[in-house]
């Protein structure tokens, strides 16, 4: 929006230092930083014991049947959403945009203060983000209360994947929300696609995310490794759970195997592509444990065509959908099949011409149709229409 003429102005609230030193979007960029709202334990004592006891006697009010209304909801919801909503009310816009449900009080409200719009960009289908359980109901209730007061409300919604808009659609009755996909700008892409990575020792298999952990199926991912014929490595890069590279390693059905899992340092998101192409294969491994990550598309699959690398693609609903819009359905595999993997895994790397064009494929596809060049004309065609109308109405 920036880059399209727009004057932003950014309120964001902030919790982990590290993401805040990493994230170049926030960080030195044409834009000014509204706010940045400090919350969680990295909040200064008298912010954190504010928040907390906001929070609490929001949960009480509501627990006792007193206090009903949505800014209780909206206290009890989020620690820092009313610090949010204060923010946002004293900065005059044309247009809030929420990328967040506890954003989204603070959006219509400023909205309604200054006579203007707002909207709401759905990454997640939130609702379907918790387990389905009946201890997470109250969560859910709570959460549908807040979305379900504002979005019919936003001039427009915008969703990270289809099944996330079809989603929002069915649960609040609103219009379908046009889909932008996280895609990323093609200054990322190295500048040509090459027919396989340099990372050594090789061949290797590529993972990245903010946090290394459980749940998000490298324990298949690291039986594969030791069940292909071409001996992968397995380069993972992030933050370390505690434990969990030893966990990794251990299960393992032998020290080769162990030997060849790689641990990586987190870095900039701006430079993921780049670093990407230095690698022969991408691992796109999501779990499907719950709703949201059914009908969700990771941003690594965008990540890894961008870059020209060839995602091995775990077969949640949305990510095979997509696979077999593209023609990548050889990449496919079952989250905790071991063995498909590994044959996808040799299928590629054992086969040097195979790979070399399977990873030309990818740059075109990353070039040519999934970039946020192409995405972000979405956007902009949404907010221009917004404005346009806010501007004949003002003239009526």
């Amino acid at each position: 929006m920036s880059a399209a003429g727009y004057e932003v102005s950014v309120i964001c609230a902030s919790f982990l230092d590290w993401g805040m030193q990493h994230d170049a979007a926030i960080v030195g960029r044409p834009w000014r930083i509204a706010a940045r709202i400090p919350f969680g334990p990295l909040a200064s004592p008298r912010i954190r014991i504010k928040q907390i006891v906001r929070q609490r006697a929001a949960r009480t009010a509501l627990a006792i049947g007193f206090g009903s209304n949505n800014t209780v909801r909206e206290a009890e919801w989020h620690p820092a959403s009313p610090d949010i909503t204060a923010a946002a009310l004293g900065v005059e816009a044309d247009l809030y945009i929420a990328h967040y449900p506890a954003a989204l009080p603070a959006a219509a409200k400023a909205a309604a203060r200054h006579g203007a719009r707002y909207a709401f960009d759905a990454e997640d289908f939130h609702l379907g983000d918790l387990p389905d359980s009946t201890e997470h109901e109250h969560d859910r209730e709570r959460l549908r209360a807040i979305e379900g007061a504002y979005l019919p409300g936003a001039a427009y919604v915008t969703a990270a994947s289809p099944g996330i808009a079809d989603a929002y659609a069915r649960a609040y009755g609103i219009m379908r929300p046009n889909v932008i996909l996280n895609a990323f700008p093609l200054s990322h892409a190295p500048e040509r696609p090459t027919p396989c990575g340099t990372a050594e020792p090789g061949p290797s298999l590529y993972w990245f995310s903010q946090t290394i952990g459980p749940d998000r199926g490298l324990e298949t991912a690291v039986a594969a490794i030791g069940k292909a014929r071409s001996k992968p490595h397995l380069y993972l890069r992030g933050r370390q759970t505690p434990g969990y590279i030893n966990h990794l390693r251990t299960s393992a059905s032998s020290s080769q195997v162990a030997a060849r899992i790689h641990v990586l340092p987190i870095e900039s998101p701006e430079k993921m592509e780049r670093l990407a192409a230095h690698y022969d294969l991408g691992l796109v491994a999501e779990t499907a444990q719950t709703q949201n990550r059914a009908i969700c598309l990771t941003n690594k699959i965008f990540s890894f065509l961008l870059a020209g690398l060839p995602p091995m693609i775990s077969a949640t609903p949305a990510q095979r959908a997509f696979a077999r819009s593209c023609g990548l359905d050889a990449l496919v595999y079952e989250i905790d099949n071991a063995e498909v993997l590994a044959s996808r895994l040799d299928e590629a790397l054992q086969a040097p011409g195979r790979l070399a064009s399977l990873r030309a494929r990818c740059f075109a596809l990353g070039q040519e149709r999934f970039n946020w060049e192409r995405e972000s004309r979405i956007l902009l065609d949404c907010v221009a229409s917004v404005l346009s109308n806010n501007r004949a109405y003002a003239s009526e």
